[in-house]
């Protein structure tokens, strides 16, 4: 987990601000760009990932052209005691790309990927419900269009 005493600096921001614009670029590269070694720039960019900062690389897949057109996300009423071990849990299943615990009227938030509205009940149905410490699915959306998807964050 990040620490705050891990805050990132201008050149760190500015590392990231380049490797978000997706270009593949060698370390020469990125090096050149900063005014920096490309050992340098390795030693950054695998700090920033040790500390959790960048969480993966390579490209952002489009589900819905990817066959997957159903996007839903929902809510979820957990118990308290065993949010991490549900965490734990769901994590394990491919179709489900987003986990977290929420404020407000859910618990947990959970996105699940699927290639129809048949498969994401049957999905829920079978692996979510059933699950020890799942008290109720509160609430089920699923997307009809996708305006803005992007897990950039701009420094």
């Amino acid at each position: 987990m990040y620490k705050m005493n891990d805050e990132l600096d201008d050149l760190d921001k500015k590392l990231l601000n380049i490797l978000q614009q997706g270009k593949k670029l060698t370390y020469e590269q990125l090096g050149e760009r900063l005014g920096l070694a490309a050992s340098t720039v390795h030693s950054r960019v695998q700090s920033l990932k040790v500390r959790g900062v960048i969480k993966r690389v390579g490209p952002l897949v489009d589900p819905l052209k990817a066959g997957l057109d159903t996007i839903a996300i929902i809510g979820l009423s957990v118990d308290p005691l065993k949010m991490d071990a549900v965490a734990h849990k769901l994590s394990f299943f491919d179709q489900i790309p987003l986990i977290a615990s929420s404020t407000g009227d859910h618990d947990m938030i959970v996105q699940i990927l699927a290639k129809d509205e048949k498969e994401l009940w049957r999905f829920i149905n079978k692996n979510i419900k059933p699950l020890d410490g799942i008290r109720s699915l509160m609430d089920v959306a699923s997307f009809i269009d996708i305006y803005k998807n992007t897990h950039q964050v701009k420094f």
